[in-house]
């Protein structure tokens, strides 16, 4: 919880007008929230209160940010470009498609599949308020598992999973994300692991 917070609130802080020191909180019907406070630590307490279902719908996370641009008349260059899901969760259990009781056997599946056919209907939305583009969606599991809530070649999604500072600095520069196949290779062609030797 705490890496979410802390993760959470540092995109937020490095976000451009009119999207800085704002997040969307993780609900069933989730809202786009103005981060209260002076300070590191109220900010920090504020987002650890704010409502949390427990689950979220991605279509209405996507409905939040598209009215909010409309509202303040935001231009096509000050559309967000990525949106980042911080969660500990299992990311099958975080979609609003899902539940989730405590008991992991008893957890309502749902194909990846779904995720596409989520992705055309925010596209449908976007062009027809004049947007040409849809922000990039970055999941990023904190927790130590395998499940994935989309393909790996799942056009402009990243799947990341860890702690790691260099995964944050990979995603504030500049590009677009292809798929998550192509963000895995990014993440591994520096020159550290070029020095590596595979020895069969």
């Amino acid at each position: 919880m705490e890496v979410c917070v802390a993760l959470g609130l540092l995109i937020s802080e490095l976000s451009e007008e009119p999207w800085k020191g704002k997040v969307i909180t993780f609900h069933q019907d989730p809202r786009l929230n103005v981060v209260e406070g002076k300070s590191l630590l109220e900010k920090t307490e504020f987002i650890r209160k704010m409502d949390w279902g427990g689950s979220t719908d991605f279509q209405k996370v996507f409905d939040r940010i598209l009215e909010a641009a409309v509202e303040n008349g935001a231009s096509e260059e000050q559309m967000v470009r990525k949106v980042f899901v911080f969660s500990d969760m299992e990311f099958n259990m975080a979609s609003g498609h899902y539940h989730y009781d405590g008991e992991e056997e008893e957890e309502e599946q749902r194909p990846v599949e779904g995720w596409e056919t989520d992705y055309e209907a925010i596209q449908r939305k976007f062009k027809e308020k004049g947007f040409s583009r849809v922000p990039e969606i970055v999941f990023w599991n904190l927790r130590d598992s395998s499940a994935t809530p989309v393909k790996a070649t799942q056009s402009g999604v990243a799947l990341v999973s860890g702690y790691s500072k260099n995964l944050v600095k990979l995603f504030m520069e500049e590009g677009a994300i292809a798929d998550p196949v192509s963000i895995m290779h990014k993440a591994i062609e520096g020159e550290l692991y070029q020095r590596l030797v595979v020895c069969d």
